[in-house]
């Protein structure tokens, strides 16, 4: 028996999704994260999920896992103390970045200071040109001095990033030699190896980003291989990267800028596919945990990339899927600011002590909480009745921090807190689509992770989303988007050339070269060639522009179109739909050569729901009170795994599962398709 084995982990709760290959069966399991010694919860939670299931880890042929450390070590600010090295001159360039001000006016405005100190920047002597010349050589005693100081004073993680050292990257390799030879047991990142393209500050940040989660990133996935061995797993770990592709978990210790948005990367993978599956091709995904909520956009049934992200003020600048992120979740804690208004989050209970209503000396109140004491979550069925919960103590903590205080009676200050959240999530996914020219009025919402389902149709309706899918297993679907996942690495070349000057020839060899590569690195993960699939692209722009806009084509265009007129009536057109207007007469220049490698991997089949039985007593279990825009009404309550294909609900209802708790309000339908998804209509609602 062939096993793949997802594991996604979460601020609160770490979500396991086991594959066998041979029967199409998968099996969920949520376990309480380990925020302190998070591979605990990965060892652990897999190790007895396995054993629910009668399988063994020896049974595992593929593990994937999707990790927050990197991500968690930047906003926290708890990485190595790095020492970067950068070409005399540039010493300031990591605080003095874009001179962009993301609030114009606001003189105020205290930006997040670099990860990197003055006093640990130091300068080499040394000089190469933009066209890969060398203008000053490196001067080998003065650096190797350099370099014994260092390692006296006990520095052993280092940044390179030596000026235009993606045209000609030889004085970084041999400045990562001398340290080498100089600082035993040093961890080095070069930037001609992180991101080999021009503009030096989007550079030397990705580098010193990397360096920064290294140790962190490395001793995790060590603990974790080593962990894991230990329980009998004979197959590799295999680490998510924020494109949404897999890598080893060898190259994430190299590369560990990729894995920034590790877990909501395998979130968007898996919503946009639960959307195709479902004929939907414009979906706006949003993913709500015990502490974040994760938005992505899908148009025309692609994910939306950026080219890079932020992460706690830090500039990293990789192939990522467009994430936007929000510290909204189950366990963001309710709060009554200076001015008297309710706020609530970002600060989070986690897991420990987490809400309230868990008893584990947690007394402030959460979302969770709120959602507890309206009657919309069950306390006898948490985690599928397998995790005790105390709607009083939740009842006691909003009392006293804001009902209290505010003068409201317990249920009011309960829905306050909802609204409030629902308002912080609302503005997420405004920010990917309103501000980026998208109609949502257009697109269906795709709802998923633990709290998602909870919130789905309030959002919708804030947000006039006409339709909102609710996944087959909403609590766990990251860790199933692992499993959906790919093989991927991106390449990148900088040239900076006119396109009236490009020799096909040339381009053609260029790919040629990353190709290659790319086929070299798939091989030694274990992915034949006949499974790599080759997806060229181009950063093109006018010349004279700061910014490029990717162009996407295919291989073959190069052997026919000498000229490259498709190319360039592409980048015409993306221009006119980014910017509103284009200029064919316009002289354009070719800023990047990029190469994404996808190596494909078997995807699990979704298993397909039976035909419902008539009506839905079956499914019925019981009703309850819920309170809903400020009436209690009584809802119906079905048990989701009753529910088969065409089943039909009417709101108010509320649908549980082990994992998630999905809420109707009156006036609206859901119905269930094939694959188990909740397609819910809020057409008629009150």
């Amino acid at each position: 028996m062939s096993v793949r084995v997802g594991v996604d982990v979460g601020g609160t709760f770490t979500d396991i999704v086991c594959f066998e290959e041979q029967s199409g069966t998968l099996r969920l399991s949520k376990v309480p994260s380990t925020p302190q010694e998070p591979h605990q919860a990965v060892i652990e939670g897999v190790t007895r999920a396995l054993k629910e299931f009668d399988l063994t880890l020896s049974q595992v042929q593929f593990f994937i896992h999707g990790t927050t450390v990197a991500t968690n070590t930047l906003l926290e600010r708890k990485g190595a103390e790095v020492a970067l090295l950068v070409t005399e001159g540039f010493r300031d360039v990591l605080y003095v970045m874009r001179q962009d001000r993301p609030r114009l006016y606001d003189y105020f405005e205290q930006r997040q200071q670099p990860l990197v100190p003055r006093r640990r920047r130091f300068e080499i002597p040394e000089r190469v040109l933009f066209t890969g010349e060398v203008h000053v050589p490196m001067q080998e005693e003065r650096v190797r001095t350099l370099l014994r100081r260092l390692h006296s004073e006990g520095v052993c993680d280092l940044a390179v990033c030596l000026l235009h050292s993606y045209a000609n990257p030889n004085h970084e390799r041999l400045l990562e030699k001398w340290i080498y030879e100089e600082c035993p047991g040093a961890r080095v990142s070069i930037s001609s190896e992180i991101l080999p393209e021009f503009k030096e500050f989007e550079r030397m940040s990705t580098t010193v980003v990397n360096a920064y989660v290294k140790p962190g990133v490395g001793e995790y996935v060590s603990k974790l291989e080593a962990g894991l061995k230990d329980a009998g797993l004979s197959s590799g770990l295999h680490i998510m990267q924020s494109n949404g592709g897999i890598m080893t978990a060898r190259t994430a210790e190299v590369h560990c800028a990729h894995t920034v948005l590790s877990g909501p990367a395998a979130g968007a993978l898996n919503g946009l596919i639960l959307g195709q599956l479902a004929g939907l091709r414009d979906l706006i995904s949003m993913d709500v945990g015990g502490t974040s909520a994760d938005v992505s956009v899908a148009t025309e049934g692609r994910l939306n990339f950026a080219e890079e992200i932020e992460i706690g003020g830090q500039v990293v600048k990789v192939p990522s899927i467009e994430i936007h992120t929000v510290g909204a979740g189950g366990g963001s804690i309710a709060w009554i600011d200076t001015g008297g208004a309710l706020q609530v989050g970002p600060e989070s209970a986690r897991a420990l002590p987490g809400p309230a209503c868990y008893g584990r000396g947690g007394t402030l109140p959460t979302v969770t909480d709120a959602n507890l004491v309206l009657g919309r979550l069950n306390p006898d069925y948490f985690l599928g009745g397998r995790m005790a919960v105390d709607a009083e103590l939740s009842r006691k903590a909003i009392e006293q921090q804001i009902s209290g205080p505010l003068g409201l009676t317990v249920p009011e200050a309960a829905e306050g807190i909802i609204r409030v959240i629902n308002a912080v999530m609302a503005k997420a996914i405004r920010r990917l689509s309103v501000e980026k020219g998208y109609d949502p009025r257009e697109f269906t919402l795709v709802c998923f992770g633990g709290g998602g389902p909870l919130h789905a149709v309030e959002l919708a309706q804030e947000l006039d989303i006409p339709r909102v899918l609710i996944p087959p297993a909403p609590g766990v679907s990251s860790a199933l988007g692992l499993l959906t996942a790919d093989f991927r690495h991106d390449y990148v070349r900088t040239v900076l050339r006119p396109v009236a000057d490009l020799e096909r020839h040339w381009l053609r060899q260029v790919y040629q070269e990353l190709g290659a590569a790319a086929t070299r690195q798939m091989e030694e993960e274990g992915v034949r060639s006949n499974q790599t699939l080759l997806l060229p692209s181009l950063d093109m722009r006018y010349v004279g522009q700061g910014y490029s806009l990717p162009v996407h084509f295919e291989l073959k265009d190069l052997e026919s179109n000498a000229r490259l007129d498709g190319v360039l009536k592409r980048f015409h057109e993306a221009h006119f739909g980014s910017y509103g207007y284009c200029d064919e007469n316009e002289p354009t220049e070719i800023v990047n050569v990029r190469l994404a490698a996808v190596g494909q991997l078997l995807k699990p089949n979704l298993p397909r729901l039976p035909k419902p039985q008539p009506g839905l007593d079956h499914a019925l279990k019981t009703s309850r009170h819920v309170r809903l825009n400020g009436v209690t009404v009584e809802a119906a309550v079905y048990e989701r795994s009753r529910l088969g294909k065409g089943s039909v609900i009417k709101g108010p209802a509320i649908v549980e599962q082990p994992d998630s708790t999905t809420l109707l309000f009156t006036g609206q339908r859901a119905e269930t398709d094939e694959f188990g998804n909740l397609l819910i209509s809020l057409e008629g609602t009150q």
